[in-house]
């Protein structure tokens, strides 16, 4: 007689399927930035234009193999630690006796990115997404999944932008390369 897997085997069996489909699926969603940039260098533009987008092709050639591992590691370490979706050190600690300090340009720019990626995943993929909490926190028996869970749309959206940046490719890159990287990281997720 076949014994049936517990709540929580099946949650967890869940989780790795979809960091798994999303694993599998990288390397062309890469490979699909990689022609994106060379078709943006194609088109017609001003110089400024043409040297960011040549920038960009010669950043993401480089980078494009360390992008991938990056992204791989970063989702099994999730699937397996968890990830926060704002770090603690990037924003300073709240407390009634601490003066007011400004966040650096950077931080605010890595929330802007990775808050407009998850904003894109979960446009098109939103239906897909929910369910796939609802039913993973059900099994758990929670009504709602932690902050830090793989299956928020933020939380991968920071380890994909941080394995961009640990690639050496530039903010920069990234904004001109955006509606190709929204897109397809958005029917990725819809997909998994």
């Amino acid at each position: 007689m076949a014994t049936r897997a517990a709540p929580s085997q099946l949650a967890t069996q869940a989780r790795r399927m979809y960091v798994e489909e999303l694993v599998r699926n990288l390397a062309a969603l890469v490979q699909v930035a990689l022609e994106g940039s060379r078709a943006l260098i194609e088109k017609t533009a001003e110089h400024s234009v043409f040297t960011r987008r040549r920038d960009l092709f010669q950043e993401l050639q480089k980078g494009a193999q360390a992008w991938h591992r990056g992204m791989v590691t970063g989702l099994r370490h999730a699937l397996v630690h968890g990830i926060s979706a704002s770090r603690p050190g990037d924003l300073p600690p709240p407390g009634r006796n601490r003066p007011l300090t400004l966040v650096d340009d950077d931080t605010i720019e890595l929330e802007i990115v990775t808050s407009r990626l998850a904003l894109a995943i979960m446009d098109r993929a939103s239906w897909e997404f929910a369910d796939l909490r609802s039913r993973v926190a059900t099994l758990e028996g929670r009504t709602e999944l932690e902050a830090q869970d793989l299956l928020r749309a933020h939380v991968l959206a920071r380890v994909v932008f941080d394995a961009w940046r640990a690639a050496g490719i530039s903010l920069t890159s990234w904004r001109e390369l955006q509606p190709v990287l929204h897109d397809e990281f958005a029917h990725l997720v819809e997909a998994a």
